[in-house]
């Protein structure tokens, strides 16, 4: 008799919601959406996990931990001050007008809270820079790296290769640790190109 999960439910919500925002398989954004929200939603599967994995496999108990003092330290940067607010948008029709078309998620740019415009009692997005791209671009190629040099590196590679359902894994954690890998590679991806459209924008102008 399958062993019943108090968290597993929940686990497959967030993914099934984290999807209809970020295409992972693309590696796109699907809609405009608050990061921090988002990568609350994770806790869900970090936890699942948590009571998933056996006792015995202290390795991977050992990965989940690891994973998430590194969605700590992401969550820290995206809610502090310096970038408070942090939300995937969509691009002003100015902006897009001295971009090429070419320009991989050119549609999108990263915004934060005008923490001094706040002040004043006014309302207001500015783009992230490039530095804070870079950084946030860097925490995520850090949670890849991480989960690259597990020994879950077998079953990362042949999902990558050949797209598997749930119900194809033999071992449910694996399936979960590959979710995450997944949206953290969309992120990387993701912030990567706009860092980038932002260069592209900075000799523009």
């Amino acid at each position: 008799m399958p062993e019943d999960y108090e968290m597993e439910e929940f686990a497959d919500m967030a993914i099934g919601e984290l999807r209809e925002f970020i295409d992972t398989e693309l590696q796109l954004v699907n809609e405009e959406h608050e990061l921090s929200s988002k990568l609350m939603s994770w806790d869900y599967v970090i936890g699942h996990l948590d009571e998933r994995i056996p006792a015995n496999m202290t390795h991977l108990h050992a990965l989940n931990g690891k994973i998430t003092e590194k969605l700590v330290e992401i969550r820290a940067l995206v809610e502090s001050d310096r970038m408070r607010d942090l939300s995937i948008v969509k691009e002003e029709e100015e902006t897009l007008l001295k971009l090429r078309a070419d320009v991989k998620h050119r549609d999108w740019r990263a915004v934060k809270k005008d923490v001094k415009a706040e002040e004043k009692e006014e309302k207001r997005a500015l783009r992230l820079e490039k530095r804070e791209l870079r950084q946030l671009h860097s925490l995520f190629i850090d949670l890849m790296k991480l989960m690259k040099r597990s020994k879950l590196i077998e079953a990362i590679e042949e999902d990558l290769a050949s797209e598997k359902g749930k119900e194809e894994y033999e071992k449910l954690e694996e399936y979960y640790f590959l979710q995450i890998y997944k949206f953290a590679k969309a992120y990387e991806r993701i912030f990567r190109h706009l860092w980038e459209k932002e260069l592209v924008l900075a000799r523009k102008i």
